[in-house]
């Protein structure tokens, strides 16, 4: 059994993977030479720049305690 919160946000981290395939399918496509370390900078640009995205795109519920303190 999932845990709430992974019930919950498994489209946000679905969606997060699948930035992360297009992106790097897009570096890759432009033809960007990584060795050494850039490539691990490369790599972590696209997983954060796909999270940011994915936070973006994927509107997440608010938590019930979160809208009674609004309230």
């Amino acid at each position: 059994m999932l845990t709430l919160k992974m019930r919950r946000d498994w489209h946000y981290y679905a969606v997060a993977v699948g930035f992360i395939f297009i992106l790097n399918g897009v570096v890759g496509i432009m033809g960007l030479e990584t060795t050494g370390w850039k490539s691990y900078a490369v790599g972590l640009v696209t997983w954060i720049i796909s999270f940011w995205l994915a936070g973006f795109f994927i509107r997440r519920p608010r938590e019930e305690a979160e809208k009674t303190a609004e309230e």
